[in-house]
């Protein structure tokens, strides 16, 4: 059988470029809401104006030294960072989504389905933090003395 083709490729290869190229623009929402910022080091959620790292911390660590490490770390060539509050977190999270619980076509890399820390304690029990998992997307609380990864944000700079 001979091989159709379109300009010198085969009809199948253009058709399969064609359906990837369909693919990943699908869900336009999810390009517009995020820009990669700082040498993509970082992403700005253009729905809140708060800029998130690219990828989140890999360490494990308890409450007190995940916040402190955020104040200390420097992503992108950009200091400032900081723990967020359970609601900035959650302002990520995509209830359709599971596992993680982003929008569909989010830019985030190394994103496990865990739960993340909060700078947010609970409002009665000084040995317990909000936190929020990736795998529902829903809040919860534990204690500080737990190990969990933190996700770090910085605010928009100002001009």
């Amino acid at each position: 059988m001979p091989i159709l083709r379109f300009a010198g490729i085969p009809l199948m290869a253009f058709s399969v470029v064609a359906l990837s190229c369909q693919t990943m623009a699908a869900d336009p929402s999810s390009s517009s809401r995020f820009t990669l910022k700082f040498n993509g080091a970082a992403v700005k959620d253009n729905h809140t104006g708060l800029i998130w790292e690219q990828e989140p911390d890999r360490i494990h660590d308890v409450w007190s030294a995940s916040v402190e490490r955020c104040l200390t770390k420097e992503v992108g060539g950009q200091k400032g960072w900081r723990a967020p509050s359970v609601d900035e977190l959650k302002t990520l999270i995509d209830s359709t989504q599971h596992d993680p619980a982003l929008p569909a076509g989010h830019p985030f890399s190394n994103i496990k389905s865990e739960i993340y820390w909060t700078a947010t304690p609970h409002p009665t029990d000084d040995i317990v933090a909000w936190q929020v998992s990736f795998f529902s997307g829903e809040p919860v609380t534990d204690q500080k003395s737990g190990t969990r990864r933190l996700w770090c944000v910085l605010d928009e700079p100002r001009k």
